[in-house]
């Protein structure tokens, strides 16, 4: 006998629903919960967890849906909090955010230490150290030099990262909400 508490739902549209819940986190984490950081005169980091919610529904669900959640929220955070003119490059690396650890759980694989903390690292380094910086120097004539102060803040935030989004997604699986 089917369970009364939860309503009739099917997967995909469960899927659907808990993306979009993690795009509307991820808009807030990340457009009013962050701290901007300028090491070297200029808007050249932010610190803060926006990006949790994207490699959570790339963990959960693969690169598609984290590309999809990585776009989306970089393009709501863009309209509802400018930080300047609208770039769609950044959006296309906030897809990257949730493809690239999305290839690592494409098969439904565990969530593992080790897997976990290669899918964030890979797409961390990518994305914030290489593609971003490289954008910032293109756009806006950041120095060459921002780059120590992102690899710097993402050896402290892989970690972080990667305990906070296996803390999670276990106690997500254990509270029976995925």
């Amino acid at each position: 006998m089917e369970n009364n508490n939860r309503l009739n739902i099917s997967a995909g549209t469960r899927k659907l629903v808990y993306c979009a819940l993690l795009t509307a986190l991820g808009v807030v984490l990340g457009g009013m919960l962050s701290i901007p950081a300028m090491p070297l005169g200029s808007y050249t980091l932010k610190i803060g967890f926006g990006v949790l919610p994207v490699i959570i529904a790339a963990v959960l669900y693969g690169p598609v849906y984290g590309g999809v959640v990585g776009g989306l929220t970089d393009l709501i955070q863009a309209l509802i909090f400018p930080k300047g003119p609208y770039m769609p490059w950044f959006t296309v690396i906030g897809a990257l955010f949730g493809i690239i650890p999305g290839l690592f759980f494409r098969s439904g694989q565990p969530v593992t230490w080790k897997r976990l903390f290669a899918a964030i690292f890979t797409g961390q380094t990518i994305c914030s150290v290489v593609l971003n910086t490289l954008l910032l120097m293109w756009l806006y004539g950041s120095p060459y030099h921002i780059v120590y102060a992102r690899i710097i803040n993402q050896a402290v935030m892989i970690p972080l990262y990667t305990v906070m989004v296996y803390w999670l997604i276990k106690a997500l699986k254990r509270g029976g909400v995925i």
